[in-house]
């Protein structure tokens, strides 16, 4: 049944459902920018220096991101509990959706790094350039398809995030959900539009950032 005003419960539990799927959204996405930078730029660093410890973290590198995020979520059961004490709530979803998408973005860095000219690595090493030096050198050059990589996770990370109803983690895919199997099709699309906004918020910044900074 569509209806057009809501009653304070009903803008109450929207709210919860809104503020759940932001706080997923920031607190997961600041692990997954650190961790996929870090390993993304170890994948970089290893490539020709190391080609073992650089196969070895790229087969657990996709090993993790190949796994089904449900599948991950219910594998993580036991860690979660370990790590939060509760498998329940939204928090308990942020263990499941930092393993399942730092993997990701390390992959989008790895590959964003390896666009760099050759040539000017090579010089930087002919000068003797200090490795944090060189590693300033190498993020500033590839930030705009670093950039637009995250915009990319982000963007899934949120269809993580409405999957993430069977822990009870909350969000606004969940709420869509419950309010489909309730038959209140009126509020299922208030989720809906609201998850979309989000999305096509995420897309825009993301493209206009990298039209901002992108020189080439």
């Amino acid at each position: 049944m569509y209806k057009i005003f809501l009653t304070n419960y009903e803008k109450q539990e929207l709210i919860t459902s809104f503020t759940d799927t932001l706080f997923l959204l920031i607190i997961s996405g600041i692990f997954i920018i650190s961790i996929g930078l870090t390993i993304g730029l170890i994948l970089f660093y290893t490539e020709k220096n190391k080609p073992k410890t650089h196969k070895i973290i790229g087969i657990i590198t996709d090993t993790f991101r190949s796994i089904p995020f449900v599948i991950l979520m219910i594998l993580l059961i036991p860690v979660t509990i370990f790590l939060l004490g509760t498998m329940i709530g939204a928090k308990a979803a942020l263990p499941s959706l930092i393993l399942s998408a730092s993997p990701f973005y390390a992959r989008l860095v790895y590959n964003a790094l390896r666009e760099i000219d050759k040539g000017n690595l090579e010089a930087l090493d002919a000068m003797g350039c200090q490795p944090m030096m060189k590693t300033k050198y190498i993020l500033k050059e590839s930030l705009p398809s670093l950039i637009s990589g995250l915009t990319i996770t982000l963007v899934t990370l949120v269809g993580f995030i409405a999957a993430s109803g069977p822990i009870g983690a909350g969000g606004l895919g969940d709420y869509a959900k419950r309010k489909a199997f309730a038959g209140e099709y009126g509020l299922m699309s208030i989720g809906v539009i609201l998850i979309l906004i989000i999305v096509f918020t995420l897309q825009l910044s993301g493209d206009f950032i990298v039209k901002k900074i992108d020189k080439r």
